[in-house]
């Protein structure tokens, strides 16, 4: 008589060798699944490294009458978002705006990569060339007129590659050069101001003192080229203010006479501003010579 097939060694034998070899393929396949899912789901990592931002579209308050119609690219958006950047297919762009305030006016990058919406022909030159200061632009030949959507945002080389589209589609260049001009040189004339002080690493942006507003940045990131923008000339960071800094400084405060800013500059900022004649880095826009770009 047979024996039962629950009794019979060989049976059990067969079985958990099925159940090992099932139990390898979920493991073979399903790891890297869930690993796949689990990159799916990963969050980007955030852009770093603003360059500039023009004419609002960056804040959390509702604007009105933005312009939501399909435009020619999908990166062609009314308001600034942080990923669009990052997310958009590998291109290079520039075309007309079709876009009119209040949407568009913003534009930002980082390293290797720039994108804009209603800007300046000045401002995509800037952005290409990686160029934070538009008081030491000298343009020997006008710029296009309107503004411009951009995107630039190859692996590697997209600086360079928008850089070439700007030579191709309006015939211009930009070099790097000294110059000696009227300039002014920002120092540290004392310390313990009201309105400045060193910063230990990033931090929130504190709240806005009543009338005033705080700005946390480098020195040459952001105040540098405030400065040079209100009083239309130069401006040489000789501070020895290397880190981050917190600054104090009136809000909404329209652009005044060079007296008038140097004595803000003393009484809130212990900071002083001395005229001077100096060579200054400049970045020179000239039409390319032809075949030679």
């Amino acid at each position: 008589m047979n024996k039962p097939l629950l009794k019979d060694r060989s049976f059990w034998i067969v079985a958990v060798t099925l159940v090992v070899a099932v139990d390898l393929i979920q493991l073979n396949f399903g790891i890297p699944w869930l690993q796949e899912r689990a990159a799916a789901i990963r969050p980007a990592p955030r852009m770093t490294n603003m360059v500039a931002q023009a004419r609002g579209g960056l804040g959390n308050e509702p604007l009105a009458n933005l312009d939501y119609g399909k435009k020619t690219y999908p990166w062609q958006k009314p308001r600034f978002e942080p990923r669009i950047l990052q997310d958009s297919p590998p291109q290079v762009v520039i075309v007309p705006s079709e876009y009119t305030a209040p949407s568009g006016g913003w534009g930002t990058g980082n390293s290797n990569g720039t994108i804009g919406i209603r800007m300046s022909a000045q401002y995509v030159l800037q952005s290409a060339y990686n160029w934070r200061t538009e008081r030491r632009i000298l343009k020997t030949d006008p710029l296009p007129a309107g503004e411009f959507d951009f995107i630039a945002n190859l692996p590697t080389g997209s600086l360079e590659a928008l850089q070439a589209e700007i030579t191709k589609k309006w015939g211009l260049v930009a070099n790097r050069e000294m110059f000696r001009t009227n300039a002014l040189l920002l120092t540290l004339d004392h310390t313990n101001a009201p309105g400045l002080r060193a910063v230990a690493g990033r931090r929130p942006q504190p709240a806005n003192a009543d009338g005033m507003q705080t700005l946390t940045a480098r020195m040459e990131d952001f105040f540098v080229p405030y400065l040079e923008n209100i009083l239309r000339q130069p401006v040489i960071d000789q501070t020895g203010l290397n880190g981050i800094i917190e600054i104090q400084w009136p809000l909404n405060r329209a652009p005044g006479g060079f007296e008038e800013t140097r004595k803000l500059l003393l009484d809130q900022l212990g900071l002083d501003l001395v005229r001077t004649n100096t060579s200054v880095e400049m970045l020179v826009v000239k039409k390319a010579k032809e075949g030679n770009p």
